[in-house]
């Protein structure tokens, strides 16, 4: 059935850009409203509710974005909660459009309109989406130069084919205070013009609010992951996705905070892990797979992290609590700090430390199409993992193109993965795969 809507969506895409976009938006609509209603009891009630929250987001941006900034998803956005502004960013757009199997029509849209094959195909949905004109133009596009290089493509062409503002936060590759500060005055001067995109004042106390949200949500997530180890959930692929979402984008926002309260609520109830073995996952999670999600749900193996959540913690959680009163370092701060940023050692390290800290057995590095950051420490990281007893699986994939996504032979590999962690001794240094 999604497939079969997919493809009528994506028939439209060229000819009737504007009810591709309605029938975009009923669709997702409808996934918020059963999700809010009708949850699924199969599901935990966090992932629900988040859930219908993001659904509900993206059938209203892609109605109207006029009061609404596109950024990437490493960007600090309790100056956008503060205003009332809605955010959209490639990985939240991507992923629903590949879910709804629509994807290819915005893919082919941007490849035709000069769009090099090699881009990341998260980034290029959001371009082609824009190109088509089934996605409308926002009031302004803003994106950090933190890890992604696809940032410096995306945003300034879908910037440029709306001839809306465009700002770039400079993140320096120095981990210091002093990059801090030079990245708080930055988002300093970023205000007047989000004031005049939006037509209104930031309230710096409705700022001071949502930086005080973020930490609350923050320490929510670090009691999660305290208690992960112990804890099985039902599914693990579409909740590290939630939790990356939650943890960037929606951070300041009630909705972040209410799903960090219920996450670790749907925690504190559920079962004991038993004998599951435990895998991190590093980068995004192809969501669109099911039969993916039947490995890590069914096959006795479940993820319990994914650094594209954890980044924002920093290396060694010694992450400074954000401050209200000092919301612009506050920010700045997360930008910094957050392990994507610097050398890919540090990176690394994280995912190791959160190995060690969270009784994994095993590790997954999936290396996205395009995302060269990825693919350039992954084998890196499967060494560093590995010398220290932590079996590692690399993977090439696509989270956003099911055409290029090479299921079956993740499927494959995956499994074989799953069942070498499961015989005795995994967990303590067993074979390479």
């Amino acid at each position: 059935m999604i497939e079969k809507l997919g493809d009528h969506i994506s028939g439209k895409v060229d000819s009737r850009p504007a009810v591709a976009r309605r029938m975009l938006a009923a669709a997702w609509s409808l996934v918020g409203w059963k999700g809010s209603h009708f949850p699924s009891k199969e599901r935990c009630a966090s992932q629900e509710y988040l859930q219908a929250v993001v659904s509900n987001l993206l059938s209203k941006m892609i109605r109207n974005s006029k009061d609404a900034a596109f950024v990437n998803i490493f960007m600090p956005c309790e100056i956008f909660h503060a205003m009332d502004m809605k955010v959209m960013t490639p990985e939240a757009f991507s992923i629903y459009i590949v879910c709804t199997a629509a994807e290819r029509a915005f893919l082919d849209t941007a490849e035709r309109n000069g769009t090099p094959e090699t881009l990341c195909s998260i980034h290029k949905a959001l371009i082609g989406a824009c190109e088509s004109g089934v996605c409308a133009p926002p009031a302004l596009v803003v994106n950090t130069t933190l890890a992604c290089d696809a940032n410096q493509l995306t945003f300034r062409e879908i910037a440029g084919h709306w001839g809306v503002p465009h700002h770039v936060i400079d993140v320096p590759y120095s981990v210091s205070e002093e990059s801090v500060a030079y990245v708080a005055d930055q988002l300093r001067a970023l205000v007047p013009a989000v004031e005049e995109a939006a037509h209104r004042k930031l309230s710096e106390e409705k700022l001071r609010e949502a930086v005080a949200r973020s930490g609350r949500t923050l320490n929510n997530y670090l009691d999660y992951l305290a208690m992960r180890p112990e804890k099985h959930l039902p599914e693990t692929l579409t909740p590290e996705l939630l939790s990356s979402i939650a943890n960037h984008i929606f951070l300041g926002n009630a909705e972040a905070e209410t799903y960090s309260r219920m996450l670790l609520a749907d925690l504190r109830k559920a079962k004991d892990i038993g004998d599951r073995k435990r895998v991190l996952w590093m980068h995004v999670t192809p969501n669109w797979q099911d039969d993916l999600k039947q490995v890590f749900q069914y096959e006795n193996v479940e993820i319990i992290g994914c650094d594209m959540a954890y980044d924002v913690l920093g290396c060694g959680w010694e992450m400074p609590e954000p401050d209200p009163w000092k919301p612009y370092e506050s920010m700045a701060r997360r930008l910094v700090y957050d392990t994507f940023n610097g050398a890919g050692e540090r990176r690394i390290e994280a995912t190791l430390e959160k190995a060690r800290s969270m009784k994994a057995d095993g590790a997954v590095v999936f290396c996205q199409w395009g995302c060269k950051q990825t693919q350039g420490i992954a084998v890196r990281a499967k060494k560093v993992l590995e010398e220290n007893g932590i079996p590692t699986l690399i993977v090439d994939g696509d989270a956003a193109d099911r055409a290029n996504g090479g299921g079956g032979q993740i499927l494959t590999r995956c499994r074989a993965f799953t069942e070498m962690l499961t015989q005795a001794g995994a967990g303590e240094g067993g074979a390479a795969c």
